[in-house]
């Protein structure tokens, strides 16, 4: 495997499972524990777009609002809330700007301001009309959380746990202003910034740069529960919102690939407000450097699944540009390894994520 090790848990109406597999650091001296804490990177877009969506139920907002009214001068700042929240916005992704990439890996404890954070792309050319096409954008779920605090007058911090954390029970979930990392944690490595192929420690490394895309730390139990909400909507959304959240999958809009390429969107996958749908499981892969999750849950079987390893070091038949390490995979799709896991967790059990 190209992690140290992963914790994983799966949750049917029969009850429910957890594993634990290698170690909580690349020495293997200490064996993974199923209560660790864990960066969960891009899950954090689902409790960021909840909790618009819970100000636009509650009439503090409109998804249909253009972010230019919240944010001015973004590209393509007549593009609303839903086309954010979806991913259909246009606007680029700052983790693509090449200055950017230089200073995450060489000042990984360099503290982000949002605001500086959409800077980046804020002088750019739009990629797309809104609504036209899909692209996943991390400055979309930042704009989000910009809007979040503005509208609300408080911390985005705060109303994640007001609003999502506390009714829900979720205890170990946290939205950190630093780069502390509660314990007990394992110990996160990537190669991503590395150019001798040997994998880097990125435990303490500050998750400002993800800020509402990517900074939530969260662990099994909490992530069990988080699952099946955001699913069903259960305790989070009134039935017609989370109707609408199912109903934001939109088969026909290309991806955007670069300026001259689209590729056909996958009759089987579509993103939508703030969640992924594949073959029937709703929910969302999260990738920081050093830790990659997987949280899934099936909605017409009431199959949850959560995986979190502890590396974003790819395994399989990769391209050379690449990073890999010797004991991973080395035949099959070139995946994350929490990915990798859970895909094949999922055939196991009768209700593949991909298409086979």
């Amino acid at each position: 495997m190209s992690a140290p090790g992963a914790v994983i848990g799966v949750r049917t109406p029969e009850g429910t499972w957890a594993a634990t597999i290698g170690f909580e650091d690349w020495d293997e001296t200490v064996p993974m524990a199923a209560d660790v804490n864990h960066r969960v990177g891009s899950v954090t877009k689902t409790f960021t777009v909840t909790a618009l969506m819970q100000l636009a139920e509650q009439g503090d907002l409109s998804l249909d609002d253009p972010i230019e009214k919240y944010v001015p001068g973004m590209p393509n700042g007549d593009a609303t809330l839903f086309e954010l929240g979806a991913m259909r916005s246009g606007i680029p992704s700052y983790t693509f700007d090449t200055e950017f990439e230089q200073k995450l890996f060489s000042d990984p404890d360099y503290v982000w301001t949002p605001e500086a954070l959409v800077d980046i792309v804020r002088g750019e050319e739009p990629m797309f009309a809104p609504g036209t096409k899909t692209f996943y954008s991390n400055t979309n779920t930042v704009l989000l959380g910009m809007v979040i605090e503005q509208v609300t007058g408080e911390p985005i911090q705060d109303v994640l746990q007001e609003q999502i954390f506390e009714p829900l029970g979720l205890d170990g979930t946290i939205f950190p202003t630093d780069a502390s990392f509660p314990e007990p944690h394992a110990q996160g490595y990537t190669l991503q910034g590395v150019d001798d192929g040997v994998p880097v420690e990125t435990t303490d490394w500050n998750p400002s740069w993800g800020w509402t895309a990517g900074s939530v730390i969260s662990d099994l139990d909490d992530l069990l529960t988080w699952s099946e909400s955001l699913a069903t909507g259960d305790g989070i959304l009134a039935p017609e919102w989370q109707q609408q959240r199912i109903d934001s999958f939109d088969f026909s809009l290309p991806v955007y690939v670069d300026a001259e390429t689209d590729a056909p969107q996958s009759p089987a996958r579509a993103y939508g407000l703030g969640m992924g749908l594949a073959l029937g499981w709703h929910g969302h892969d999260g990738t920081m450097p050093g830790f990659n999750t997987v949280l899934q849950h099936h909605l017409e079987s009431g199959t949850t699944l959560i995986v979190m390893a502890n590396s974003d070091i790819k395994s399989g038949e990769c391209p050379e540009s690449v990073g890999t390490v010797e004991g991973g995979r080395t035949t099959g799709v070139c995946s994350d390894p929490a990915v990798f896991i859970g895909n094949a967790l999922a055939e196991v059990m009768g209700h593949p994520i991909v298409e086979g």
